[in-house]
């Protein structure tokens, strides 16, 4: 192969490469224009589990929204209660999970970007308890199309949602499960549900949403949830700037700190007599003193000289003349 060529087979595939590192970059800024939580280095894997950990969340929402009163839960919600009412086999039990599910459907999303934003803070889609199962299923299927477009192994889109949506409705499930057999879940979901049902502000945002995609930006939690998203986004900016001011204090202290320590040792140094490099300053100090020695002498000795001069013209007045 000539060089030229070789040079325009490497220029090509450095090209190529450019192409498909720009093209996964801006599938993962559409989906994180969704879910701001995830990893700006975030794989296909990042976008599946965020899907299904909104669906799951929204079927949570859902049980305290309406399930649990659907269903004979005892007075005392202990474990052994709970394990003698067997609520996981009661049929209104089975009901609540079925419809549920019913509203969970991953296909191919015909949402862009800003759709699938203006979806998720749409005031239909969410109320004080999180999104709808609808408005999470159709986001999930968003989030899925994107990481199928980073899965460079797959080719059939509709198998690959198939696949997950499959184990998107058995997390759900077990989900729905775990909620009356936990009692701590279960308590929980009651006191969210009477809560929220006597007119009372729901729980902060990362107390119930949380555990969602994140501090309530996609969870809806409130009257909406832009105005968590928002308000999740004006706290990070106000941690990062009280960090970022803290940094600016602290380097400023260390700073006066360094000059402190340095003048105090120049001044041990230089300003001191004593040991080490002060033999200059003590020199100095010698010869002034000195000095001082040498001129008061002189100026004893011109004093007694005159005082001398001055008796021997008191006793002599007229001497003798040559």
């Amino acid at each position: 192969m000539r060089p030229v060529d070789e040079l325009r087979d490497r220029l090509h595939a450095a090209r190529r490469r450019a192409e498909i590192a720009g093209a996964r970059a801006d599938v993962l800024a559409q989906a994180r224009a969704v879910v701001p939580e995830l990893p700006r280095d975030a794989d296909a894997g990042h976008l599946e589990r965020a899907a299904r950990r909104l669906v799951r969340r929204a079927a949570q929402d859902e049980f305290a929204r309406e399930g649990i009163t659907r269903i004979p839960v005892p007075e005392a919600t202990g474990r052994a209660e709970l394990r003698r009412a067997d609520l996981a086999s009661d049929a209104a039990f089975h009901a609540v999970v079925e419809d549920v599910l019913s509203a969970v459907e991953i296909v191919p999303s015909p949402l862009e970007s800003d759709d699938a934003v203006a979806l998720r803070d749409a005031r239909a889609s969410s109320d004080a308890y999180g999104l709808s199962p609808e408005v999470a299923s159709d986001l999930a299927s968003y989030l899925l199309g994107r990481a199928f477009l980073l899965r460079d192994e797959e080719r059939d889109l509709d198998a690959y949602l198939d696949r997950h949506e499959r184990q998107i409705r058995e997390d759900m499930r077990s989900a729905l499960v775990r909620l009356v057999r936990v009692p701590l879940e279960l308590r929980s979901a009651r006191e969210r549900h009477n809560r929220i049902a006597s007119g009372l502000a729901p729980e902060p945002a990362g107390t119930a949403h949380g555990a969602g995609t994140g501090a309530g930006t996609a969870g809806g939690a409130g009257s909406g949830a832009s105005g968590a998203g928002a308000a999740a986004r004006e706290a990070l900016s106000q941690r990062a700037r009280s960090a970022m001011d803290h940094a600016r204090a602290e380097a400023g202290r260390a700073a006066l700190g360094a000059l402190r320590s340095g003048a105090g040792r120049a001044f041990e140094r230089y300003g001191r007599g004593g040991d080490g490099g002060d033999g200059r300053g003590a020199d100095v100090r010698g010869r002034d003193e000195r000095s001082a020695a040498d001129r008061a002498q002189r100026a004893s000795e011109q004093q007694a000289g005159e005082h001398r001069s001055a008796e021997q013209t008191v006793h002599d007045p007229y001497p003798p003349s040559t």
